[in-house]
């Protein structure tokens, strides 16, 4: 069976039928993937859902589809996770990006902290990563990277939501379970070597918890993935 590409874009139906005008969408559609007119894929987003469609038309400036079926039923979890995340080496924040998203982190925010070393991210790349991940995980919408912060300016952007947790070894283990619920979580992770004791002082003083993923040292990126995935389920 063939493949069915699936995008994540704006889109409206009208009359059984969508048009497209996004270049970059349509330049993918016609010099990358090669697509012919009775291609089928699926369009998703937040607000529409999810729609099957089938190309009639598909010229350099517009695609038209015809809609052989919509889902409205919300694959997005009720929990919205935001993830600050300390910069780690290029390839490792990548893997974050795309394995957080495949996840469900609903926002990551990179962060500098007093053990940071490279603060430098590709941004349109991080972007990139995430839009991809979302789509072939058949998620309907995108991680939000958001700019890099301070520290201690993610503590405070932090309290817009219901659950704080920074994770050092030094913390209980890691059960959220009951006490999550179904409202936003921040998640705070570290860069190699941890956060150092006043950076964790300065969680406390703002009512952060802090948690444990147990007595090994884990690399950052294994630590946000395994945080990411015990939060959002």
């Amino acid at each position: 069976m063939k493949k069915v590409h699936r995008f994540i874009t704006s889109y409206e139906v009208i009359d059984n039928k969508i048009e497209i005008k996004d270049k970059e969408l349509i330049h993918q559609w016609k010099n990358v993937l090669k697509f012919k007119i009775g291609e089928i894929l699926t369009l998703a987003n937040t607000t529409n859902g999810e729609a099957l469609c089938s190309i009639t038309e598909l010229s350099k400036s517009e695609a038209i589809l015809s809609v052989a079926e919509v889902n409205t039923v919300s694959k997005e979890g009720e929990k919205k996770v935001t993830l600050y995340l300390a910069i780690l080496k290029r390839e490792n924040f990548e893997l974050v990006v795309q394995k957080a998203t495949e996840i469900g982190v609903h926002r990551i925010v990179p962060i500098i902290t007093e053990h940071t070393i490279k603060t430098g991210l590709k941004y349109d790349r991080l972007e990139k990563i995430a839009q991809e991940a979302a789509e072939l995980c058949g998620r309907n919408s995108i991680t939000e990277i958001a700019p890099t912060m301070k520290y201690t300016d993610a503590l405070i952007d932090c309290k817009n939501t219901d659950h704080q947790i920074i994770f050092d070894i030094s913390g209980e283990i890691f059960n959220p379970r009951p006490g999550l619920g179904l409202g936003s979580v921040a998640l705070f992770i570290g860069p190699e070597g941890g956060f150092t004791e006043k950076e964790i002082f300065e969680a406390k003083e703002n009512n952060i918890e802090t948690a444990s993923l147990g007595s090994l040292m884990l690399r950052g990126e294994t630590a946000a993935i395994i945080a990411s995935f015990i939060a959002v389920n």
